[in-house]
C-alpha cells in the first residue's frame, strides 16, 4: 500500500491558508467523505510534515490493530474507538487528542457505514467542542478504480494523478440550538459535495 500511495503525483488547490493555519499551530478537523479516505492518505501525511498532528479514529478490533501498526510507521497518531459501537468514548478520546495534543482529527461524516454522502453531525460536535476549525476537502485521480462497497471507494491505480481540493476552514458557534446544528450539518454537506464536484472536473 505504501509503494502505491508513494507513486501517485499529487496535486493540491485552495491549501494554501491552511499553511498558515499550521503553522501558527492550529488543529484542524480534517473532514472529508468516506470515499476518498484511500486516496488522500499521502496528502494528510504532506499536512503532517506541514505541522498537523494527524489523528484518525481507528476501530478496536483485530484488524484495527494491524491499522494502527501501519499508521504508526507513517507517523500518524491513532485514536482506538468506534462511530457505531461506542461513539461517545470514541468523541472523548478524538476531543483530547485535539485539546491536549493539538490533533488533526481525520472525520469521515458519512461513515463508517454510510448512507455514502450523508453528512453526520460528528464533526460539527467535535468543533464545538474543542474550538478546532473545519477543514473540509475532497479528492480525485484522473485513472481510479471504484470499489464495489457502499461508499465506492477510490481507489487510484498506480502513478495517477491525484487532485486534492481544500475548502475554507471555518469555526462552529458554541452553543448552538438542534435547528442551528442542523443549518451547519446542511452547510457543511453542500461544501463536501461542491468540493466532490470539482475534483472530478
Amino acid at each position: 500500500m505504501k509503494t502505491v500511495w508513494w507513486s501517485y503525483r499529487y496535486s493540491a488547490t485552495g491549501d494554501g491558508p491552511v499553511k498558515k493555519l499550521l503553522a501558527d499551530g492550529e488543529p484542524l478537523i480534517l473532514t472529508l467523505w468516506h470515499e476518498h479516505i484511500f486516496a488522500v492518505v499521502p496528502y494528510l501525511l504532506r499536512l503532517g510534515r506541514m505541522g498537523a498532528n494527524v489523528t484518525v479514529l481507528v476501530s478496536p478490533s483485530v484488524d484495527g490493530d494491524l491499522v494502527v501498526r501501519m499508521l504508526t510507521l507513517m507517523k500518524a497518531k491513532t485514536v482506538r474507538g468506534s462511530a457505531t459501537r461506542s461513539g461517545v468514548t470514541a468523541m472523548k478520546g478524538l476531543y483530547r487528542a485535539i485539546v491536549r495534543d493539538n490533533g488533526s482529527p481525520v472525520v469521515v461524516p458519512d461513515g463508517p457505514q454510510g448512507p455514502r454522502h450523508e453528512c453526520k453531525p460528528g464533526s460539527l460536535l467535535l468543533a464545538q467542542m474543542s474550538g478546532a476549525r473545519i477543514l473540509p476537502m475532497a479528492c480525485a485521480a484522473r485513472r481510479a478504480l471504484r470499489l464495489r462497497t457502499w461508499d465506492r471507494m477510490v481507489v487510484p491505480l498506480p502513478f495517477s494523478r491525484v487532485d486534492v481540493v481544500v475548502g475554507d476552514s471555518f469555526a462552529v458557534a458554541s452553543p448552538m440550538t438542534a435547528e442551528e446544528l442542523e443549518v451547519e450539518r446542511v452547510k457543511l454537506e453542500n461544501i463536501l459535495f461542491n468540493l466532490g464536484s470539482y475534483t472530478e472536473k
